[in-house]
């Protein structure tokens, strides 16, 4: 195998820590974050080198890659990973000191060192918001609905400008969550769906909203994919980093009563709108009183019945790379949902850390 001079940031995080790992036995891996790895970490990528800095910092970034190249003589990949993420609708100063800035530090870096490509960690939740029956792909555009999208947005088209100079690879995840859930919009789901009561069976509108899920693991294939594909690439790429389609939250529901309760019997609540901005108002002022954020927010009310699909074939076409059957959302649940039995405390207070953007890496 080729071995690759790759620097990783936001390396401490749910997918970085996971890929630091997964390289550190055939590549040279420089490892960047704001916050030290745990022990477990450390311990699982041996090799890897650690530096903790913040990417705002554009002099210690600097520093840091011509440091790199200086030990290896030259740096194939930068893997950014890093950035901030909120589910409100006010735009945040960490959305320009890291999602922006921060990408604009690392580029500087990377021209100043000769970097050969960058591969940007973008999202699918990034783009326009769809019509009904309107599929997403890889030429679908980029959107400032939320903050999180519109600095999602920018730092595309950040690289984009600067591909003729440094070649760019843009991977558009759907929502990534792991076999410990891990993922915000379904924690919840999972949360509000394994309580008990009439509240327990509310699903809003039609049941039809949904988004296209990937598993951890199959983000990491398709990663190291695009290392080993980095020279036969164009000097801009995007990709759909999901599976096809879509999964709504009707079928969720049903996963999850019948992996907790070996039964259907308990029927969807299909809830109106208009009941369903009561209660997330409700929600939303309980939280702020205890000085925590929900999740669900009113802007969330908009895309009730307005799945996001997306077709993928390019991406699968372009890579020869498929998410694994084995590891679809669907497939996953009742593991998830045993982890949630079985292990309540431990699945709990993962996803907790997971949604404060706290994530800390277990074995």
């Amino acid at each position: 195998m080729d071995q690759k001079v790759i620097i990783i940031t936001g390396a401490a995080g749910f997918i970085g820590s996971s890929l630091a790992v997964e390289l550190s036995g055939d590549h040279q891996v420089t490892a960047l974050d704001r916050r030290e790895p745990t022990h477990a970490l450390r311990s699982s990528a041996p090799g890897v080198k650690w530096e903790k800095l913040d990417i705002a910092d554009a002099v210690k970034v600097t520093s840091t890659f011509k440091k790199v190249k200086e030990n290896f003589g030259r740096i194939d990949l930068v893997i950014h990973l890093a950035a901030y993420y909120h589910f409100g609708d006010d735009w945040r100063p960490e959305y320009e000191k890291t999602n922006i800035t921060g990408t604009e530090n690392l580029i500087h870096a990377a021209l100043a060192t000769g970097v050969q490509r960058i591969i940007f960690s973008s999202s699918i939740a990034a783009l326009e918001p769809p019509q009904p029956s309107q599929l997403l792909h890889e030429q679908s555009p980029t959107s400032d609905y939320i903050p999180y999208a519109r600095s999602k947005s920018i730092g595309e088209d950040i690289l984009r400008k600067v591909s003729s100079e440094i070649p760019c690879t843009i991977l558009r995840l759907g929502g990534v969550f792991s076999d410990w859930c891990e993922l915000p919009p379904l924690y919840s789901l999972i949360r509000l769906w394994s309580s008990y009561g009439p509240l327990s069976r509310i699903i809003p509108g039609k049941g039809e909203s949904g988004f296209p899920y990937i598993h951890l693991k199959d983000v990491i294939k398709i990663i190291k994919r695009c290392i080993d594909l980095n020279s036969e690439m164009e000097s801009y790429e995007i990709f759909m980093a999901s599976p096809n389609g879509f999964v709504s939250h009707r079928d969720i529901f049903q996963i999850v009563r019948q992996s907790l309760y070996h039964s259907h019997s308990a029927n969807p609540v299909f809830t109106p709108r208009e009941l369903i901005a009561t209660g997330m108002y409700i929600k939303k002022v309980l939280a702020f009183l205890r000085n925590k954020e929900a999740y669900e927010q009113p802007w969330m009310l908009k895309f009730i019945d307005r799945p996001w699909m997306v077709d993928t074939s390019l991406t699968q076409k372009k890579l020869n790379w498929e998410c694994s059957p084995d590891l679809d959302i669907l497939k996953k649940l009742p593991v998830i949902i045993e982890h949630y039995r079985m292990e309540r405390k431990s699945w709990i207070s993962r996803n907790i850390i997971r949604n404060a953007g706290e994530y800390a890496y277990i074995n």
